[in-house]
């Protein structure tokens, strides 16, 4: 229990850090893309740490935001990975659209019931968002790297949190995720830089 604690109070934290640290030189869109999905993490991992310490009121919501955070979030990656790579700028149309389609997303795999295809949405975007950084390192941007760094170990978090017992597999999924965002965060950082001179 205290681990669990310990590792999803380093995810909330970590997730909020990256996002205040690395993209307030994004543009305005580009930041809230990367926000939805880095907010959403960090605010799942929030109301999970209380619900650990007992308030078992916050149960329903909890649920929900994980729900949002599974198809919302990796919707908002995968559209941040395509701008970041294409060095381009989200105009508000992309902005809403993209929100539209993880919005829809939820609600309409929660409204058929459909709970099991939610966790196939995440690892759908990770493969996307390797292939998107996979043609960068063509092109040689050493955003792209940082980008595969990030999605390799956010897909093997994912792959723990479905194929282990879950009293096991939070510490290790929480801290691997924590470590994809501090990846994405260096992504960020060097997101004009070339890998190879």
């Amino acid at each position: 229990m205290i681990t669990q604690t310990v590792s999803e109070l380093t995810l909330c934290v970590t997730a909020f850090a990256v996002f205040l640290v690395f993209f307030q030189k994004q543009s305005i869109y580009s930041r809230l893309l990367w926000g939805l999905f880095l907010i959403t993490l960090s605010l799942t991992a929030l109301l999970s740490t209380l619900n650990y310490l007992g308030w078992d009121a916050i149960t329903p919501v909890l649920r929900s935001v994980k729900r949002l955070e599974n198809t919302l979030g990796p919707v908002c990656m995968l559209a941040g990975t395509w701008f970041l790579i294409n060095h381009s700028v989200p105009s508000r149309q992309a902005f809403w659209g993209t929100v539209g389609v993880g919005i829809g997303l939820y609600f309409g795999l929660v409204w058929y019931r459909m709970e099991s295809m939610i966790q196939v949405v995440q690892p759908l975007c990770i493969v996307i968002s390797m292939m998107i950084a996979c043609w960068g390192l063509l092109l040689k941007q050493k955003s792209a790297l940082w980008i595969i760094f990030a999605m390799t170990i956010l897909a093997l978090s994912s792959k723990l949190r479905l194929s282990l017992d879950s009293q096991f597999a939070f510490e290790p999924y929480e801290l691997l995720v924590a470590i994809s965002t501090f990846c994405l965060g260096k992504a960020m950082e060097f997101e004009h830089a070339t890998l190879f001179k």
